[in-house]
């Protein structure tokens, strides 16, 4: 299940809120051409809600940016040990080296592709096979 909503569950929600504030907005017309000094608390009630939805949203947004930037750091972390652990081994003469050197970038690949899937949410990009750190990859270069 798709933790973004779909355009039509969106869509359904702003027609809701459209039509909670016509109604209500009407009611109010309707108070205020009999009683007009409660015009200021109309006002302020509206505010309120402005501000209450405004702050929503802003927190969630910033909730979302706070996670991306969370996974972006972990993903920092984990490539850039796999790249110490890479120049490590490029100075030993042995043959074991090349074991090491094809897992580590099969964990940064790993990593940039399961961590940063990049195009694949806007689905332009074919969704590719999900594959464990250690699992063979073909290279063609």
């Amino acid at each position: 299940m798709s933790t973004q909503s779909s355009t039509r569950h969106q869509l359904f929600l702003a027609g809701l809120a459209f039509s909670v504030v016509i109604i209500v907005g009407y009611g109010s017309d309707l108070i205020l051409m009999s009683h007009p000094h409660w015009m200021i608390a109309d006002d302020l009630i509206l505010g309120i809600a402005a501000a209450l939805i405004v702050f929503h949203y802003e927190k969630e947004r910033g909730r979302i940016l706070s996670e991306k930037l969370r996974v972006i750091r972990d993903v920092n972390a984990f490539v850039r040990n796999e790249l110490q652990l890479l120049y490590t081994y490029i100075e030993h003469p042995d043959k074991s080296r090349i074991a090491v050197i094809e897992r580590s970038v099969e964990h940064i690949d790993w990593a940039l592709r399961e961590l940063l899937p990049g195009r694949r949410h806007l689905g332009d990009a074919p969704v590719q096979p999900i594959r464990e750190p250690g699992a063979s990859v073909n290279r063609t270069a």
